[in-house]
């Protein structure tokens, strides 16, 4: 969908500098950012009528709110945020917070046998050439939901073996990560991260919209049902989890799944506020490894994003001219811009997290470039394979 709409000359400026310093990927961004914290704030005021912005570094000042004044308009203050100590009043809990108990290892060092699902059958040959349209959904840019989900699945089958139920499943998991989500939103703003470093992302949080986040969280990284009856989903999609065998419709990890969830990880298994890391070498050694031999659409997708960055295709524009290319040329199956855009960017984004391509951002304008972990996949490990096959 594409709204047009007019501002001043310094809105356009302030929104330059918002893609500049919060480092958001274009003006569409930061307005839908901007927008779902409007929403946040709004809801907030009804429950409360205030919201706690931020407070100063200095103990002589209150801390600044939003709220009603005399004249009923709102004032926003614009202080830095200084974390609270625990036990100061006014202190929020989640400050303090850690992990759920809920994604921990607990000591799982192994797997009951009859809790491995099938992989799940491959449409696409390794090698084969892959439609943009069929590749993995945009909308899907993270992957360390889809380590969460995996881990928190896994609890579940412990005292579930036979499997889980859908939706049943998907939202207890969508619930404990919403108390995760709200923990990395926190050190998020503790460590000042950027756009493209934050942990938070594409989890649910409290407060505004938490069902529908919940419900996106459950749906796009753990599991749902579409309208064929099939499972969809990114753990799908990864081939991370399926039907269990048999004729009851539950939910278990796939032995690739399995070995996902028990690996250690830095953000689940230390103290999370001494890294941005999301994944420790080994988790993405055994991801790109997985993707190269079994998940042949995400392995195409990835070589094609590199092999167009290496030739010069290294803007969203120059990449989205790139991949145009691999669209259906069927009038009634053509691709609208934004599609493609979306394509691109989830792509680029499950890249960034796994360390094949970075960012360089220079004003509003983005760079990608391809890392020599991403050279090195497309250069051994993806050509590994093929090998093989």
């Amino acid at each position: 969908m594409i709204i047009c709409f007019s501002c001043s000359p310094k809105t356009k400026k302030q929104l330059d500098h918002l893609l500049t310093v919060q480092q958001y990927e274009d003006y569409a961004d930061a307005i839908s950012s901007a927008i779902e914290n409007l929403i946040a704030i709004q809801a907030e005021l009804g429950q409360r009528g205030h919201v706690i912005i931020s407070e100063d570094s200095n103990p002589t000042k209150q801390q600044a709110k939003v709220g009603s004044n005399q004249r009923g308009k709102q004032q926003p203050a614009a202080t830095q945020p200084r974390p609270l100590h625990q036990g100061e009043q006014g202190a929020d809990p989640v400050h303090f917070a850690k992990v759920p108990d809920f994604f921990s290892l607990n000591g799982y060092d192994g797997y009951p046998a009859e809790c491995i699902a099938n992989h799940p059958f491959d449409v696409w040959m390794p090698g084969e050439t892959v439609p943009l349209h069929r590749w993995t959904l945009g909308q899907y840019n993270r992957l360390l939901p889809v380590k969460t989900g995996c881990r928190g699945l896994a609890r579940l089958l412990h005292d579930e073996p036979t499997g889980v139920t859908l939706p049943e499943g998907p939202n207890r998991l969508a619930v404990a990560a919403t108390e995760l989500g709200d923990y990395l939103s926190y050190i998020d703003g503790l460590r000042e991260h950027s756009r493209d470093e934050a942990l938070a992302t594409a989890f649910p949080t409290s407060g505004g919209s938490v069902d529908k986040s919940r419900t996106r969280f459950a749906n796009q990284f753990v599991a749902s049902v579409n309208s064929k009856g099939q499972l969809s989903g990114l753990s799908i999609d990864l081939k991370l989890i399926n039907w269990a065998s048999g004729s009851n419709k539950r939910l278990q990890l796939t032995e690739s799944g399995w070995r996902f969830a028990l690996m250690k990880n830095p953000v689940l298994d230390q103290a999370v506020e001494d890294t941005i890391q999301r994944f420790s070498d080994e988790e993405t050694e055994f991801l790109l490894d997985h993707i190269a031999r079994h998940v042949s659409a995400e392995d195409f997708a990835y070589s094609v994003v590199l092999r167009a960055i290496q030739d010069g295709a290294n803007t969203p524009e120059a990449l989205d001219d790139a991949l145009n290319c691999y669209a259906p040329d069927d009038e009634d199956r053509k691709l609208s811009n934004s599609f493609l855009a979306s394509q691109r960017s989830g792509a680029v984004s499950r890249m960034t997290d796994l360390g094949l391509v970075e960012r360089q951002r220079a004003g509003v304008r983005v760079r990608y470039v391809a890392t020599p972990a991403g050279q090195y996949y497309l250069d051994e490990i993806h050509v590994r394979y093929r090998e093989e096959e």
